[in-house]
């Protein structure tokens, strides 16, 4: 048992998702998944607690926002010790170059969207995976909504820095 729940554990890594994606893949295309076998079903769980542990995205807007900032905001804090030590700042973790909203369509197009599609072939499109994927696409059109505003008010900005130097000179002088 012990070394079962260390590999459902491990399973979570998220540098093996392409791994079990491409499991996941092959067993559903090649219609080999026999629950009734001990490995395919112990692979399953695997799957299932890797869908639990990227599961944000697919909450409904207010929380899964909530939960976003809050782990973009361990990242940046992570960054910001990483600086401070001088030690290269891991990715996403440098809060100049990486935006929330940036970082979680990333995170939705790359890593949770192909996982959730597949587990909703796995369910027979289920009542809950077709919710849950409606809440992905609203969440990562919100992000994506926020993203475009980011930028605008970024070249609002860089535009009127020139004009606000130029006053401040003014008034200053």
């Amino acid at each position: 048992i012990e070394q079962q729940l260390g590999s459902l554990i491990l399973a979570t890594d998220i540098n093996r998702q392409n791994e079990f994606l491409t499991r996941l893949k092959a067993h559903l295309h090649n219609k080999d998944l026999r629950l009734e076998d001990v490995r395919d079903r112990h692979f399953m769980l695997q799957i299932a607690l890797k869908c639990a542990d990227i599961c944000n995205p697919c909450r409904i807007w207010e929380m899964s926002k909530q939960w976003s900032e809050r782990v973009c905001e361990e990242f940046y804090r992570q960054g910001d010790l990483e600086q401070k030590f001088e030690l290269e700042i891991s990715p996403l973790c440098n809060q100049q170059k990486d935006s929330i909203p940036s970082i979680q369509i990333g995170f939705m197009t790359y890593i949770v969207e192909p996982l959730f599609r597949e587990w909703a072939r796995f369910t027979g499109n289920s009542a809950l995976s077709e919710s849950m994927l409606r809440h992905l696409s609203h969440n990562k059109a919100q992000w994506k909504s926020l993203l475009r505003l980011c930028k605008q008010l970024f070249s609002l900005f860089t535009n009127l820095l020139p004009q606000a130097k130029f006053c401040l000179a003014f008034f200053t002088n």
